[in-house]
């Protein structure tokens, strides 16, 4: 009978299959999301090319605006490689200098970025070769004239002298050079089917430019003629030329004059310039025209010109006589609404032009006005996605499937910054370029699907009789809903027990149970506004055009705040919005240059505990004041242009704010950063528990500011704190030999602040260097805490003070002030730079924070446990048990980065620079969403682990398994055991 029970126990088990796979899995890409990005393509630097000469499928090749060089797959979009060029933080409308060739044939693509050249192999985007030219790259051409293929370059030197040089595709080296000491405007270089060509602007007499044209010989570089053209008054500068051919078996030179009225054609090597009237039908001004030609040395002399107004397109096809070098009009395709984009391919001679629109694809030859294909754009393609702003640009390939049909794969780029594949017709994929370049985000809380509270006050606060009808009509709605819940529960049931990849069905915007559910608002310099859903692998939620913005403009954003589901956007110039976040709906609008003196925002509470949006002039002074809606009591600290910072209080019936403190830095040094303890930093515990029981009390002061200063002539550093009510100064470190043309990093949180510096021994005096060896170079991470004593178990010197005032100090004894902190601080030696850093946090502050920092160099976030770089680790000795208690362990002056404390693992997170956090409902976890130049990235963080929370590695299967067989296996052993028990008294 008890082998019988003892089977049944084990055939019980054996019927649960989970227990097979019963393995605990990382939950790293699962609570995690990363959108791996490149920016917005550039229309003369995107292409697709097979990257080998052996190889069926292309891929699409791109350097966007931001300066990235990838290569994508088009048949999922994912990223193949992608390698950041250069840093465009700054300076991201300095594009016009960059260049990507593809050498045909080959398996290589060729970049020029400013002053270097590089080589990169195709398939998997290895360096090849790079090089240095000292001097602003304006002009990259492949030739396969001469005896080797080689690579052309035209540098701008200093001096008003320009260079070409041909450099050997395989490995760099410079094969030739010729320099023009003109003084002429070097423009671009080319290559036909005999000749390399040298393109430049010479000044003219009165005013435009001429265009130069020196011939080179491919072998030598030697001019062998040189011609001037007269496009004087058409070309007033770079831009006027629409189009210089390379690659296409000749070159071709295109302008045209500012009102878009003629349009002038040069086969360059002939004298002719054929001159071309731009017909216009209608009374819309043109506002772009384009020039698309093929890029193979095979190809037809044919290519389309685009015209665009703000109403409509059209194009004409040219084709271009070789032997003479005339240019003449072969057929035009016909006007159509909105704004469109073609884009030209090739296969062997024959040359295609694929015209896209929001709602058609059509396909034609470069030879005919016949129209070889035409696909609807499906609707689903665009989605929700929808942008009505029409097509910027777009690159096509166009493969012939035989009997007339083809296949026509265009990668279109739109105005909401989303790049989008189509494949005769039909979407392929999309990816949110348009998440590029982020200057600023803020959290949004989403709304509870039933706020029972709330409902319960409203019947607390109602008579008998309308409490009752209340909760009927609440019963009754909830009646409503039961199918739906009933719906959901077997999709719940079944993603709770067995895998959590099964798919939940839709619940809308509201807050989850644990509080993970929430959307960031972003704003991008582009001047647009979106939202992701973090919950559901960061998705693009809305996407809008927040303002206005040209090219040649980046929207500086000063601050999102977010209020009652209501965002709240102040930039730079003045501009203000308030859009519903959760649908994008824009509230109201104030365009920007109102207040010309505006240099940035804050965030206050009104009397009413709301917050506002308060302006700040360029001199540090605050803007004007609601009379009555400001909370007594606000103090506000600024910085004006003399790098002073000012302290202004502002009363309850205050229009205007006054200074009460000013703090002034010493000759020479300048103020680096200033920062503020978060908005949310909950305290937890008055003091920290040591190991023996007594307790070291923390310095905790709301108003805390930590302030970082460099003096340069001197090679210092000063780190302030201060109290932003009084202006006094609490604490105050000097570090001597730094390097300050790198930032300080910093952040303050609670009663402890961390910052980054580099050390450099190269900045001793003459006279100071031979203590050189002795100190460290490099990153250097300093973590302080701030206690009321430095003897456990007592408050300092205001322990016996019946108050205290911020306002009004009190002096002590030693010239100090009474009530200030006992600090504590380790240095550490890092293994590289940090860009930015922060502090996790959670609702109620019991969790102890972790310190989140990027990592450039790795392309990386990482969490450091406050453990690790705790100030109080024991020097030169091992920790006693009771510190050991306490967490604390033997220090050691080298902080490596241990590869657990590497949030993003192991992907590329390229390009971020900020971090924000919140918490949520769980009180182990926080929320970490960070953005930059390039990349979104968001994660969970539990600094001690998720002690609240059930991992993914918790079979709730097997827990109800073993439920059910112990509930049988009593129940089949009760009747045994009470048998046993009566037979037992029987026999008794």
């Amino acid at each position: 009978m008890r082998s019988c029970a003892l089977s049944l126990v084990l055939l019980t088990f054996a019927l649960l299959p989970s227990l097979v796979f019963a393995v605990l899995a990382d939950e790293a890409y699962h609570t995690d999301y990363h959108h791996a990005l490149l920016g917005l393509p550039q229309p003369d630097n995107t292409f697709f090319y097979r990257p080998s000469a052996t190889s069926k499928a292309s891929l699409i090749y791109t350097l966007t605006e931001r300066l990235v060089l990838g290569a994508i797959n088009p048949k999922d979009g994912s990223i193949v490689w992608r390698h950041r060029l250069a840093d465009t933080s700054s300076r991201r409308n300095e594009t016009a200098g960059c260049l990507l060739k593809s050498i045909n044939g080959g398996n290589t693509v060729v970049s020029a970025i400013n002053n270097e050249v590089k080589a990169w192999d195709a398939a998997d985007g290895r360096l090849i070769w790079g090089r240095d030219l000292n001097g602003r790259i304006e002009g990259l051409e492949i030739t396969t004239l001469g005896a080797d293929k080689g690579v052309l370059v035209l540098v701008q030197q200093q001096g008003g002298k320009f260079v070409v040089q041909k450099l050997n595709v395989s490995t760099g080296e410079i094969i030739w050079e010729y320099w023009d000491e003109s003084g002429d405007i070097p423009y671009n270089v080319l290559s036909s089917a005999n000749a390399l060509y040298s393109i430049s602007l010479h000044s003219a007499l009165l005013q435009g430019y001429k265009v130069k044209i020196t011939a080179l010989d491919p072998g030598t570089g030697k001019v062998t003629s040189q011609n001037t053209l007269s496009s004087e008054s058409e070309v007033t500068s770079k831009r006027s030329i629409l189009y210089a051919g390379s690659n296409s078996g000749i070159a071709l030179l295109v302008w045209t004059d500012k009102a878009f009225k003629k349009l002038k054609i040069n086969l360059l090597g002939t004298k002719l310039v054929t001159s071309i009237n731009v017909a216009q039908e209608t009374g819309d001004l043109i506002e772009q025209v384009s020039v698309h030609a093929p890029q193979t040395s095979v190809a037809q002399a044919h290519f389309l010109v685009h015209y665009q107004t703000s109403e409509s397109h059209w194009a004409d096809v040219y084709h271009v006589d070789v032997s003479t070098g005339d240019a003449a009009r072969a057929y035009g395709l016909s006007r159509k609404p909105g704004k469109g984009a073609f884009s030209t391919s090739t296969e062997g001679s024959t040359v295609y032009f694929t015209r896209n629109t929001d709602f058609e694809v059509t396909l034609m030859s470069s030879t005919s006005i016949d129209i070889l294909g035409a696909w609807p754009v499906r609707p689903k393609g665009r989605s929700s996605l929808t942008d009505s702003e029409g097509i910027l640009h777009a690159v096509s390939e166009v493969v012939s499937r035989g009997k007339g049909n083809f296949a026509v794969r265009s990668a279109l780029t739109l105005p909401s910054g989303n790049w989008e594949l189509i494949r005769n017709g039909d979407n392929v994929w999309i990816r949110p370029e348009g998440l590029a370049g982020v200057v600023a985000a803020a959290w949004v809380e989403l709304p509870e699907e039933d706020d029972l509270a709330h409902e319960l006050e409203v019947e607390g606060h109602n008579n008998v009789f309308a409490a009752y009808m209340h909760r009927v009509n609440r019963h009754a709605k909830d009646l409503k809903r039961f199918p739906e819940w009933v719906g959901r529960l077997p999709s719940r049931v079944m993603r709770s027990f067995l895998r959590s990849d099964i798919p939940l069905p839709d619940q809308g915007l509201l807050r989850d149970g644990f509080g993970f559910h929430k959307i960031v608002v972003l704003a991008t310099d582009h001047g647009r506004l979106l939202a992701l859903d973090v919950a559901d692998q960061g998705k693009v939620l809305w996407n809008i055009k927040a303002v206005e913005m040209t090219v040649e403009q980046q929207w500086e954003v000063i601050e999102i705040e977010v209020a009652d589901g209501v965002a709240m956007i102040r930039g730079h110039g003045g501009e203000f919005l308030r859009v519903q976040a959760l649908t994008g709906k824009v509230l109201q609008y104030q365009p920007g240059g109102l207040i010309a003196s505006l240099e940035t925002s804050i965030s206050i509470l009104n009397a009413s505990g709301k917050p506002f949006l308060l302006s700040v002039n360029v001199d540090g002074s605050l803007g004007s004041l609601p009379a009555g809606k400001v909370r007594h009591g606000t103090t506000v600290v600024t910085q004006g242009e003399d790098g002073s910072l000012r302290g202004w209080s502002i009363g309850a019936k205050d229009t205007r704010a006054g200074a009460v403190w000013v703090f002034i830095p010493e000759a020479g040094e300048t103020i680096q950063s200033t920062k503020a303890r978060p908005v949310h930093d909950p305290v937890a515990s008055i003091g920290k528990a040591l190991g023996d029981r007594s307790v070291l009390y923390k310095y905790l002061n709301r108003n805390l500011l930590l302030v970082t200063t460099f003096t340069p002539a001197l090679s210092i550093a000063t780190v302030y704190i201060l109290d932003s009510i009084s202006g006094e100064v609490l604490y105050t470190t000097i570090h001597s030999r730094i390097d300050t043309s790198r930032p300080i990093i910093s952040t303050i949180s609670e009663n402890w602040i961390a910052y980054v510096l580099f050390s450099d021994p190269a900045a001793l005096k003459e006279e100071d260097s031979s203590a050189s060896h002795m100190l460290p170079k490099g990153y250097q991470l300093i973590v302080s805490e701030l206690y009321e004593s430095q003897r456990p178990n007592e408050r300092g010197s205001l322990d016996s003070s019946s108050h205290f005032s911020s306002i009004y100090p009190t002096a002590s004894e030693n010239g100090g002030l009474m009530g200030a902190p006992y600090v504590v601080s380790q240095a550490y030696i890092i293994p590289g730079p940090i860009s930015q850093m922060s502090a996790t946090s959670t609702r109620q502050g019991i969790t102890s924070r972790s310190l989140l920092c990027i990592l450039p160099s790795l392309n990386a976030l990482i969490s450091i446990p406050r453990t690790a770089i705790d100030p109080r680790r024991p020097v030169d000795r091992d920790a006693t048990a009771a510190e050991m208690e306490e967490g604390l362990f033997r220090y050691n002056a080298v902080l490596d980065f241990e590869p657990k404390w590497i949030l993003s693992h192991n992907r590329e997170v390229m390009g971020i620079s900020h971090i924000i956090s919140t918490p949520t409902h769980l009180e182990s976890t926080s929320l970490v969403f960070c953005y930059g130049e390039i990349d979104i990235f968001g994660t969970r963080v539990a600094p001690i682990g998720g002690f609240d929370i059930l991992g993914k590695g918790f079979n709730k299967l097997q827990l109800i398994g073993t439920v059910v067989a112990l509930a049988i296996g009593t129940g089949v052993l009760a009747p045994m055991v009470r048998k046993k028990q009566i037979d037992a008294r029987w026999k008794a």
